[in-house]
């Protein structure tokens, strides 16, 4: 489903290009919101194809591999996409044109309204799948199906948990969620 909806999200404005390299970094990394935010341009690395993500006070920092047509979308957002942003005029007088470093902006370069931009991605998103609420529960699915495919170390470090609790947490959930799948095919197993 997370591919898929990727895959669904075509806007080929300049908005909607910067908002589905947002997308693929929620889908394919599980990144947080903040990590999103403190991106810097030289934070991608796009000829080996990964993106390293900052560690923080809550959390570490890893190099994470892009999936081969992230690649393409980044290396077009960063090159093409992002320098016309920063040419674009500002809404209000009042604001100038910012230089920044920060990988994702807005009009002219204001990089202070990261909400205002993940506000926009989402509800773009919800418009494509209602069934999904927020950046954290996708965040979420990115990691509940991680610990399918990796053990919980590998996992920890993708998700850039600092303690194996926090991993071991989506973890239960995980376990939740299927003894609710016995109870409804197989109720008399438990």
């Amino acid at each position: 489903e997370l591919h898929a909806l990727y895959n669904q999200y075509n806007d080929n404005t300049l908005t909607g290009k910067r908002n589905k390299v947002m997308l693929g970094l929620l889908v394919y990394q599980g990144l947080q919101t903040g990590e999103l935010a403190q991106l810097e341009t030289n934070h991608i690395l796009l000829r080996e194809g990964k993106v390293d993500v900052p560690g923080g006070v809550r959390r570490n920092g890893r190099v994470m591999q892009m999936e081969a047509h992230q690649v393409m979308d980044m290396y077009d957002y960063v090159l093409q996409v992002r320098p016309e942003i920063l040419q674009m005029n500002p809404k209000r007088k009042s604001q100038s044109k910012i230089e920044t470093n920060q990988l994702f902006i807005g009009e002219g370069g204001n990089c202070y309204s990261f909400s205002n931009l993940m506000t926009q991605l989402m509800r773009n998103v919800k418009k494509l799948n209602p069934m999904v609420k927020n950046a954290q529960q996708i965040r979420a699915s990115v990691i509940t199906k991680w610990l399918k495919n990796h053990n919980l170390r590998e996992v920890q470090y993708l998700a850039g948990h600092r303690y194996i609790s926090s991993t071991e947490g989506y973890l239960q959930n995980d376990m939740e969620e299927l003894i609710e799948e016995i109870n409804q095919y197989h109720p008399c197993l438990l």
